[in-house]
């Protein structure tokens, strides 16, 4: 009898990744050598952080500098690492490293791992992955741990390995810290780490083809960057410089203003560190997760503000969640070009094909129904939660596992078992779900061009 091969389609090997990681690092998570009262966490707990590493959201149920041994951060700092870059980027580097053949499967699965719409140049993309990420977090690192260790107590060894921590944790915009159980709090005026941490979250966003691009415009221009070459950047670029640096703006005031006089958040800061943790607030939000102030203290404003943030997330082609930067700003555009009364999508002289729109709505639309499922599901599951809450910490919860963010209003680690499965799967969607679907939507569109055509007919709108 003939055995019946199973083919995956590159997302479906996208998602059985993913839960292979997940289920490797909870089983290692849930031996006792992990944990430093020499107990087992339990399974689901276990399988909570390494979901949380894994899709790089940041989450916690147990304090992850008081609970892990160094095995068991170490089992986070891998599940963090091939999460941020993806199973595929780890499998094809070990077989580059052993000199066997990248297959064509290899090259689709990188593909959709990245959101790239041509096969080509597929090798040469995860070798420039490695690079930046190498580049960022050895930089990172370094300067992380000068600022550790003059602005602390910690012994040189120490400063180290947390910088080393948390530069990864960081430019993957993980969120974990190895702190204790204030977090980057006792940092909160230390300018080197604050300025250092947001660097590395906005560079680990923006995502891998943009720094592409970006070396290869010097590389070209060399030291002379007249204004003309750099209009020629891509349109991909452009969206996403944009769109960032507006929402980190946007959060930045809105926070500055929601916040000025919040005793439980920026009202007791001196003026300047009041501007500096407003700006730390919105950077992290882009699916970064650290805090240098309590999330719980926020006003439901400023809570409501950071739920657009995190849902909103960080770039395409990055570790960052969220519909991405381009889906909003390509929804934006299209709103903006009816109002105009334009028959086209416009963005910076060009014209978007309209299949882009679709897709970006099913993109929204598919995690903005997430968010909206989960958040009554937990609405249900937590209503014996010890830990006082309202809905609108719900929601505030859902969007962060959703979007991969990983702040919390203080109700994470007193989550039912219920609650906890709930979130775990808002942090997978989260992690995969907006690249699986533009994947699947491209495949059908484009394997669907050539068939039955339906009458056309208009409907009334607004």
């Amino acid at each position: 009898m003939l055995k019946k091969t199973i083919y995956l389609t590159p997302p479906q090997s996208l998602l059985a990744g993913f839960v292979m990681m997940i289920l490797t690092g909870a089983l290692l998570l849930h031996l006792p050598i992990a944990s430093k009262s020499g107990e087992s966490v339990g399974f689901l707990d276990a399988l909570f952080t390494a979901a949380s590493a894994n899709c790089v959201t940041g989450l916690v149920v147990v304090n992850t500098a008081e609970r892990w041994t160094w095995f068991g951060k170490i089992v986070i700092l891998a599940l963090i690492q091939f999460g941020a870059l993806g199973f595929i980027s780890v499998i094809t580097i070990a077989m580059l490293l052993t000199h066997r053949q990248i297959t064509l499967r290899n090259r689709l699965v990188i593909q959709a791992s990245f959101n790239q719409d041509s096969i080509g140049g597929m090798v040469r993309l995860v070798k420039n992955v490695i690079l930046i990420t190498t580049v960022f977090e050895t930089a990172g690192a370094l300067l992380l741990a000068v600022s550790f260790y003059a602005g602390s107590t910690m012994t040189p060894w120490e400063a180290a390995y947390q910088g080393i921590f948390h530069s990864i944790s960081a430019f993957c915009n993980a969120g974990f810290d190895n702190i204790g159980a204030d977090g980057l709090l006792p940092f909160q005026s230390n300018v080197s780490v604050n300025l250092t941490i947001m660097v590395l979250i906005v560079a680990g966003g923006v995502g891998f083809t943009v720094w592409m691009e970006i070396g290869r415009f010097f590389k070209n221009e060399g030291k002379r960057i007249p204004r003309s070459r750099i209009a020629h950047l891509s349109l991909h670029c452009k969206i996403v410089s944009a769109v960032t640096g507006i929402l980190i703006l946007f959060g930045a005031v809105m926070f500055t203003l929601l916040e000025w006089r919040n005793p439980e958040t920026l009202g007791d800061l001196p003026v300047w560190q009041k501007f500096m943790a407003a700006l730390f607030q919105s950077v992290t939000l882009r699916t970064a997760g650290f805090n240098t102030i309590r999330q719980s203290g926020l006003s439901d404003a400023s809570k409501f503000v950071s739920c657009i943030l995190m849902m909103i997330g960080g770039s395409p082609a990055s570790a960052a969640g969220g519909i991405k930067t381009v889906t909003a700003g390509v929804i934006v555009f299209s709103m903006i070009s009816a109002i105009k009364g334009r028959g086209e999508v416009e963005a910076f002289g060009r014209s978007l094909p309209p299949d882009l729109l679709q897709r970006a709505l099913t993109v929204a639309s598919a995690m903005f129904a997430v968010v909206f499922v989960s958040s009554l599901l937990l609405h249900f599951t937590e209503q014996s939660n010890p830990y006082p809450h309202t809905f609108f910490d719900l929601l505030f919860e859902a969007c962060s596992a959703t979007g991969t963010v990983g702040v919390s209003a203080g109700i994470t680690q007193s989550l039912s078992p219920a609650g906890k499965v709930v979130i775990i799967i808002c942090m997978y969607l989260g992690r995969l779900s907006p690249v699986t679907v533009a994947i699947a939507l491209n495949t059908k569109l484009n394997a669907g061009s050539g068939g039955i055509a339906y009458p056309k007919e208009r409907v009334i709108i607004g």
